[in-house]
């Protein structure tokens, strides 16, 4: 009857996973408890006291839009999280084809569902795959490049992922001054692109869905990655 979707409810509440999973782990507090209950009875309250000729019926159409906003933004991240497996398996197959990967042995037909995390290229260049950053290319134990990958195309989220891949940008910088950046993003709004340009942390950018359907973009970006910056092709 609140209608509070689940990420309004842990911004009042904290993490509710656990007490709805019914966990061992999940406890709650008397105070936790007593807070919970006031600020359900206040929605509740002002949805039914606001509102000519309450039913239930309009409170199953709150629920249902609710889910519908919830899904929405699941499927949205969820874009984001293919586009990244589909960017890494795109870098893959173009050292491959190339010959530019020493190990591990893989064949393009072979190539396995769970990529490994670590490939050992010619010019001693060592590719990894983390969570942060996405990829990274070191070459003779000098950090060279840094990829992130931020998929998500919901323009509300765009800024706050730059935020998460800013942080890695930031630290591949104090690590190596000659470390270049790479951004790939799902979409560029115009705040987020101002700064962008005003950070100055990031040599190139690129968007996700046209590097995935352009080839002349693939080009571009494997250009100014395998050539320009680490210099083996």
């Amino acid at each position: 009857m609140a209608g509070l979707s689940i990420k309004a409810a842990k911004n009042y509440f904290g993490s509710l996973e656990r007490l709805e999973a019914e966990t061992g782990k999940a406890k709650l507090t008397p105070t936790k408890a007593i807070k919970m209950a006031r600020t359900y009875n206040l929605y509740i309250s002002s949805t039914i006291v606001n509102s000519t000729n309450w039913t239930l019926e309009n409170g199953h159409r709150t629920i249902l839009a609710t889910m519908g906003i919830t899904l929405d933004g699941t499927m949205r991240n969820k874009v984001g999280v293919i586009a990244e497996d589909r960017i890494r398996g795109m870098v893959v197959e173009w050292i491959i084809e190339r010959g530019l990967l020493l190990e591990p042995q893989l064949q393009l037909d072979q190539l396995p569902e769970l990529l490994p995390k670590i490939f050992k290229l010619k010019g001693g260049v060592l590719m990894e795959f983390s969570s942060e950053p996405d990829i990274s290319f070191t070459q003779n134990d000098e950090l060279k490049a840094i990829v992130e990958i931020k998929g998500g195309i919901d323009p509300a989220g765009a800024l706050e992922r730059y935020g998460a891949a800013k942080k890695s940008f930031e630290h591949a910088v104090r690590h190596s001054s000659r470390c270049r950046n790479f951004y790939l993003g799902g979409v560029f709004t115009p705040e987020l692109q101002r700064r962008i340009d005003a950070d100055r942390l990031v040599e190139k950018t690129y968007n996700l869905i046209a590097l995935l359907s352009d080839e002349r973009l693939r080009s571009e970006f494997f250009n100014e990655l395998f050539h320009h910056t680490l210099r083996i092709v």
